[in-house]
This record gives C-alpha cells, structure tokens and sequence, in this order.
C-alpha cells in the first residue's frame, strides 16, 4: 500500500509591496484604476498601490488587466510604469529566442523595459502566446503606451481557453495531433537584426550570445533542435516539438484548470514571412507532419472575429498572464510608441502564515493536485463496471467509504483497469473513510484488514433499531490514524464532515497534519469561511453533493424544489456558456479551490461532466452563483438519524 490513498476521519502581518520603490523620486501618484479587460471593459475599481499577492491573485483569476492613473491625476510615465512593476518584485526573465528586433528602454529602475515589436505599421502582427515557441515563456507581460497612433494599433487580445475550445470543437483531429505530438517551428535568422522585418532579430540577439562557437554549443545543448548554416551567413533553426497545448492548473495556489491554445502557430502561419522565411513552411506537427492551412485560417478568422481591441491611451498599462492571454498587434498610421517588461512567476512569499491555532504553517503542497475533479461511489448499481468506465473516461481520483458497503467490487473494477493497461496504481488516488464505527484506536487496522467474518466494532451499535453513542476521544483516534502512516499503510490522512472547531483540535495535536478535508457542499451550501479556513492551514477542501439536492429525492431529504438543474441563474450562465448546469456547479466548485466529487453510471454523463477545463466563470457569475447560498444542508445527521436509526444526533450545531 505505498500508492496514493488518503483516509479521513468521519466526524459527526499583512505584507504589502510597495508599488515605488526609491530608486528616484517616487511618484505621488499611487492611486490606480483597475479593469478586468475580457469581463467589462468599461468598468473599473480604484485601489491605492498594488501588492505582489493581490497583483497575481488578480492574474490568475482575470488573466487581462488595464491600469491607469485615476482621472483626476497626470498619466503615468516610463519611468513611472518600470517603477511600478519593479514593486512588484517579479522574476527576471531573459529575452531569448524571441522573433523581434528590440530596443532597451532606459528607466529609473532596475528593470528591463524594451521596445514591443516594431514591426511596419501597415502589418498586422499575428496573435500569440509570448516565446511560445521556446520551452519556458514568460509568466506575466506589461505594455505601457507612451505615445497612442493616429489611428489603430491596438494591442488585441483573446483569451487562449476560448481559442482551444473553438478548435477543439470545430477541429477536433487537429487538436488530437496537436495534444500527441506539439509543433515545430522554423525560422532562419539574419547575422544582424534587420530592422524591416518584424521577426528580424539576428540570431546573436536571440540567444543572447556574441560568437558562433557559444551559439552552436548553445543549440547543441536543445535535445531534438535542427539548424544549418546557410552560404549567405544566416542561421535556418528547426525547433524541438514543443508543446502547443497546456493546462494551466494553479499559479501560486489559485484555481486555474483550464486548457490553453499554448503556441505561437498562427502567429508563424501568419507573421513569419520575410526575404530569408516563407511563412507556409514556419511551422508543422512535432511529427513533422504539415499542418493544413485551411484549418489555420479558420482559427485566425475565430481569433480575429472573438478579439478585445482597445484604443490606447497615453499613460496606459496592460498587464497579462502569458500563459492564459494571447495578443496581437493591429495595424496603425502616425506615430507609436508602446513599450513592454516580461517576467518570470512570483517568488514564494516569505510572509509567515499561520493556522487557526497559531502554528506556522510552513507545506501548502496539499493544495496542488494535477486534476481536481473526482469520483464519487456512494449509491451506485454497479459500482464495479462504474469504476472502470470510470477511469476510462479519464478520472484518477476516487471517493469510497466502508458506509458505501462496496469497496471490494470497487477494488476490482481497480484491478481490471490496472490489468487492461488503462492506468497503472501510481496514478491513482483513492480515499476512504475511517467510519464511526471504526473510531476507537483499538480498531484502526480493521479498516485496513476488513474481513467478511469481523464483525462491526461496539461504538455505534443498532439495538432494536435505534443507533447507541458511546464515548470516544478524537484525538486519540486521530493518533492511531497517524500510526497508519508512520507505519506505510497509507500515505495521507484527513478529515471529512468536521467544522472549524474540530479542525482546531486536531489541528493542536497533530504530528502530522491532515491533508484534506470533506465537506457537504453546493450553491445551497457555500461554506465560504471554512473552505477558508482548512486551506490557510495547508488542507485542500473536496466538495460532495456538489450538485446540491438532486440525489437526496428519492431519500427524501430533498424536493424537486431544491434541484439547482433548474434555477433561472444557472441556466442562464449554461446558456452564455453552452455548458450544462452541472458544468457550471462543477466549474464554480474549482474556481472556488474545492475538488468536486461527481458521479455517474453513464460513460457519456461521466466524460461530459470532466469538460469544465475549457470555459471559465467571471467575478459577476462566481457572485451570482454565491448568491444562490442559503447555508441549507442535504446531508444532515440531526435531520436523518432520529427519524431512520432511532437517535437524535446533530453533529453541525
């Protein structure tokens, strides 16, 4: 048992960065305006200086920023714009591999700010996701407008998911080979910048080197890199495949989950066109297969058609998320001047956080999971062949319990799986519950080592129908669950159905910290400042009955009254979408930092309700869906046990 499997218990100084820092005379203009540019772009909120964790916070859940200065103050200069994103303390990021000639801007701080791409005004510049093309783009983009054209020029953008989702709906064997096999791409690159052509950086300038003899070593060092030197002195260079579609999981434990056209495909289709490079052949499949041109059109008229264009003002600043935004440039007459700054991720915070007892918590890593979406078993038919079909539809994470009363035919769907080759056990990962029935220390290996013939231990005993409490101590129960990873029989253990109070008492005697928690919840039931309360103590948060009462009916603890399927709210968010209303619960439950726990016995319901990683929800439809909380649970003990097991038993009040 040295494989993923988790066990629960079931239970009834603010650091702000300074947006300026002295290296001249700061500017007294700190107040900002803020637009979320895809969610309303007419619209702001005013905040008075921008922290590193609000700035990424911001990012991850916006992916486009406009920042100004407020309308009663000047517009922000160069330097004012390089001395605000040198507050933010960014990774430094270096410009290699990049297409365009650029020129350093000189700025009083100690960032790099250079010219954007200065490619001819009359030439639209392709959209694309920054250095795409190499294997680490940058993290985070700013452009400062320091001089708006005549007319055009605007910096275009489109948000990436939304490309993926067109293609992968529209083009579907395009998007398998791109997933399978990446792109390659081709570029050959002149000894000194060429100034007329927007993807004229020499190769010098590209890979930041000043001999041939460190550039070859410099490419020799790119497994499945190709270049030759051409007889006029210029330099072909066939990348490696790369890949050219991402998911985008979390940055800096924030939700993203979403699936990105990650590449600069178009960009090479449409923009890598000069003297020395035909633009027909700057990219292919990381097969070296040819892409064909007819599905490339299509994607830039979708991307041309579904753009955000705005018209720069002077003073303007875009901040994007590089690995969620694509951009562009159109076309322009008179003069502009628009700069840019890349950076890498955020470093770690160094800011000392702590749990709700007042212990340092030092590992978040719980947070982090690849995929949060997950399999629940309660209630099934055949939980067996469910299982299977299952991890057939793409599901690695799975939800059992002993209460479930079918772990063994779930463990052989498991095996069959695992015996088919579908997935091997390392990828897995598989929780249950260590059942009150199972409480008392003295039983804590019967849940590993449950046999036909044990009998349930004494805790809660079923006397003539009605169900008997007895005392039990929960830290010695957790102790004994401690012991079970001291001892390699499972490698994370947590808690399931335990309010803040009780996550407190573990929390004071644990030597080892639960990694998660299970809790009841849905619109209905939103659970805000708990799921708040777990994470900031390094505990992830998996939500059950996520589509709130639909599977109480026929228990009769819910009504048809109750069923979120059809409320005016969410149906109208599934139709801005073209999701289902259980997309969208599942899609709220991951924005929110919860894994949702579904089920289904139908192939085609399991695999529909895994496609929540190509839309994503705005700030105004995350509040709509709030709103819907009425702190309402399905799954309530002080409402079940009297009336079906004889006792009353409310664990929540």
């Amino acid at each position: 048992m040295h494989s993923d499997v988790s066990f629960l218990m079931a239970g009834v100084t603010d650091r702000r960065l300074l947006c300026h820092k002295i290296l001249a005379q700061p500017p007294t203009n700190m107040n900002m305006r803020i637009t979320r540019i895809f969610e309303d772009i007419q619209g702001h909120e005013s905040q008075s200086g921008l922290s590193q964790d609000t700035f990424v916070e911001l990012l991850a859940r916006h992916k486009a920023l406009l920042l100004r200065s407020d309308e009663d103050q000047d517009p922000w200069s160069v330097d004012d714009f390089a001395q605000t994103i040198e507050g933010l303390q960014l990774a430094r990021y270096e410009y290699v591999g990049g297409a365009a000639p650029r020129r350093l801007i000189p700025v009083k701080a100690s960032v790099e700010v250079i010219t954007a791409n200065e490619a001819p005004p009359d030439q639209l510049i392709p959209f694309h996701h920054e250095l795409a093309q190499v294997a680490d783009p940058p993290q985070y983009i700013f452009f400062f407008c320091d001089l708006p054209s005549d007319t055009g020029g605007e910096t275009a953008l489109i948000d990436s998911t939304l490309v993926y989702r067109f293609v992968a709906d529209n083009h579907p064997e395009f998007m398998q080979k791109l997933k399978a096999y990446g792109a390659r791409y081709k570029r050959t690159l002149p000894a000194e910048d060429d100034k007329e052509s927007p993807i004229g950086r020499s190769f010098y300038n590209a890979y930041q080197v000043d001999n041939k003899i460190d550039l070859e070593r410099k490419l020799d060092n790119i497994k499945g890199l190709e270049y030759e030197w051409q007889p006029d002195g210029s330099l072909t260079v066939i990348t490696e495949p790369i890949p050219a579609v991402r998911m985008i999981e979390q940055q800096h434990d924030h939700a993203i989950y979403q699936w990105t056209f990650h590449n600069s495909v178009i960009a090479a289709f449409l923009g890598w066109q000069d003297s020395r490079n035909d633009r027909m052949n700057a990219v292919c499949f990381g097969n070296n297969d040819p892409m064909d041109p007819k599905v490339l059109d299509d994607i830039a008229k979708f991307m041309d058609d579904n753009k955000v264009s705005y018209q720069w003002k002077r003073g303007d600043v875009f901040a994007l998320n590089n690995r969620l935004v694509m951009h562009s440039r159109n076309a322009f007459t008179g003069p502009r001047r628009v700069f840019a700054a890349m950076f890498g991720d955020a470093p770690p915070s160094n800011q000392v956080k702590r749990d709700g007892v007042g212990q340092i918590v030092k590992d978040f890593s719980a947070l982090t999971v690849s995929d949060p979406t997950t399999f629940g078993m309660w209630r099934l038919t055949d939980p067996e062949e469910t299982v299977y079909q299952a991890i057939r539809a793409g599901y690695r994470r799975f939800d059992s319990a002993c209460d479930y009363g079918n772990e063994e035919a779930t463990g052989r769907g498991i095996a069959r799986a695992i015996a088919d080759g579908i997935v091997t056990r390392e990828e897995l990962y598989i929780t249950t519950k260590l059942w009150n029935t199972y409480h008392d220390p003295v039983h804590r290996l019967i849940t590993i080592h449950r046999l036909p013939t044990i009998a349930d231990p004494p805790e809660w005993s079923n006397l003539d129908g009605e169900m008997v409490l007895v005392k039990n101590d929960i830290n010695a129960t957790w102790k004994a669950m401690e012991e079970l990873v001291y001892n390699s029989k499972t490698k994370h253990i947590g808690l399931s159905n335990f309010n803040c109070q009780l996550l407190r008492q573990i929390l004071s005697v644990a030597r080892i910290r639960p990694t998660s928690l299970q809790i009841e919840c849905h619109p209905h039931l939103s659970q805000a400042k708990l799921i708040r309360f777990a994470r900031e103590a390094g505990i992830r948060v998996s939500s059950f009955s996520c589509l709130g009462g639909a599977s109480y009916i026929s228990l009769d603890m819910a009504t048809v009254n109750d069923l979120l399927f059809e409320n005016a709210i969410i149906l109208e968010i599934c139709r801005i979408h073209k999701k289902t209303a259980a997309q969208v619960m599942l899609r709220w439950a991951i924005q929110r930092n919860t894994l949702p726990i579904n089920k289904s016995s139908s192939g085609a319901r399991m695999r529909e309700n895994r496609e929540v990683f190509d839309f994503y929800l705005t700030k105004e439809e995350m509040k709509a869906i709030d709103s819907l909380n009425k702190n309402h649970r399905y799954n309530d003990p002080g409402h079940f046990c009297e009336g079906g097991m004889g006792t009353f038993c409310p664990i929540y009040e």
